[in-house]
């Protein structure tokens, strides 16, 4: 085992070098950033979902792209290459149990040595297994190159592939003549703990992939690039899935049907991460998430705006929030969830989760308001019970079915977490007074 460990060992480190020697760094200017034409999804399963759309998420060039101040330009590698690297590629992350990835698109040039005057690109999507690819993929494109300058490439599938985690998307040339060389391009990402003096590139997650051999007769295996162009770099390579999916918001909302003035009640944003608090896919997330920005021209939206239908405005990315109507009426809420496409289409889509809310004076118990506040959850419970709203000086009792009281607490004003897991299996009432004596039972 030692000796199988040092072998791995002394090959990363000479693989480290040779990786770096073959690295070419491309003047500033030499990419640039474009619209891309959005494929439009109809294969998707919309069956919970309010809005459906299609993406092409160029998450490692945006991070490039923004990031940097305008004199730092990109890296590139070839395809082929003499130091047994096949495949180059980056990690999505993914938690929809149903993502559709209709193509895929790479960044790549043709070096100017080739002998042909066009070299083919073969893009390739994959499942990700402990953090790396895992072969055989479950479909590849190619796409032809012909100029030596950075040129956005893609195609797509013949039919969607679904995939419910997280996958990669790599490329390699396939040379038709002896000497025919791709260039991969690839950003400047680095680790947090880089002593890097671009400041600007410490965005680097382990996302980057390279499938390489030790030799010409040993097999090949894939390895992040952390480390591997040297001491501190977490290159990523440019590439994007087409993906399709739908998505929804939603929040938890007091399930009183008449709330009382002047009473604090809790808001929660229960929207699904995916995709709007992912930032592979959102560009708001990740503009709130990779901020501040050393370039100019990112516009996002909040990714999640509450609003109460009252005249207190707009709260912004909050997943929970306290909120106190002050006067009586009918008042409809909206939790908004706010979609910006990673391909910088433009596109902006907005999935609302809408509630009304009936706010009355609590006309007759003004004296007691606080008591009809209070809420109990979650119900049922594990044992672990959350009260909330409560008035000043209240007394917390527990009682079984057959009228025994099992628990008791003090409590001051606001919220109180009560730890009933020693408490058998059952049915409860939970009894709350103030310092008034008017009682609320709750069960």
């Amino acid at each position: 085992m030692i000796k199988k460990l040092l072998t791995i060992s002394a090959f990363f480190a000479a693989f480290s070098i040779n990786a770096q020697s073959n690295l070419v760094a491309e003047p500033a200017g030499s990419l640039t950033r474009q619209a891309v034409v959005e494929t439009p999804v109809t294969t998707i399963d919309a069956k919970s979902s309010a809005i459906t759309t299609g993406d092409t998420l160029w998450y490692f060039f945006n991070k490039h792209y923004y990031r940097n101040a305008a004199s730092v330009g990109f890296y590139t590698f070839p395809s082929p290459n003499a130091n047994f690297i096949t495949h180059f590629g980056s990690r999505f992350t993914n938690t929809n149990p149903n993502l559709a990835i209709t193509g895929l698109e790479a960044v790549a040039s043709r070096s100017n040595t080739s002998p042909s005057a066009s070299v083919t690109v073969r893009m390739y999507l994959t499942t990700v297994t402990a953090g790396l690819p895992v072969f055989p993929p479950l479909d590849s494109v190619s796409a032809v190159i012909t100029g030596t300058a950075a040129t956005f490439i893609g195609g797509n599938f013949l039919a969607p592939k679904f995939v419910t985690g997280d996958y990669a998307v790599l490329y390699k040339c396939i040379p038709t003549l002896a000497g025919d060389v791709a260039k991969v391009w690839i950003n400047n990402a680095n680790t947090a703990a880089s002593t890097t003096t671009v400041v600007g590139s410490k965005y680097g997650e382990s996302f980057g992939y390279l499938r390489a051999a030790a030799d010409a007769t040993s097999a090949a295996s894939f390895i992040t690039t952390t480390g591997a162009f040297g001491a501190g770099t977490d290159y990523e390579f440019l590439v994007a899935p087409r993906v399709g999916f739908s998505a929804s918001a939603s929040a938890g909302v007091p399930t009183a049907s008449v709330l009382c003035t002047n009473v604090s009640y809790g808001f929660n944003n229960t929207t699904p991460v995916f995709p709007f608090s992912n930032r592979q896919y959102n560009q708001n997330e990740f503009y709130r998430y990779w901020k501040p920005f050393l370039t100019s021209g990112l516009t996002p939206d909040s990714v999640y705006v509450w609003n109460f239908g009252d005249a207190t405005g707009n709260f912004y990315n909050s997943p929970s929030i306290n909120h106190t109507y002050t006067g009586a009426g009918t008042f409809t809420g909206t939790l908004t969830a706010n979609y910006q496409k990673m391909s910088d289409s433009g596109v902006k889509l907005a999935d609302n989760f809408t509630f009304a809310k009936t706010v009355s004076t609590c006309a007759g118990i003004q004296s007691f308001s606080g008591i009809e506040a209070v809420n109990v959850y979650p119900n049922p419970s594990t044992g672990l019970v959350n009260i909330a709203n409560l008035p000043s000086e209240s007394t917390i009792e527990v009682v079984n079915m057959l009228g025994q009281s099992v628990y008791s607490a003090k409590a001051n004003q606001g919220n109180f977490n009560a730890d009933l897991s020693t408490l058998s299996n059952g049915s409860y009432f939970v009894k709350i007074s103030s310092i008034n004596e008017k009682l609320k039972s709750l069960n």
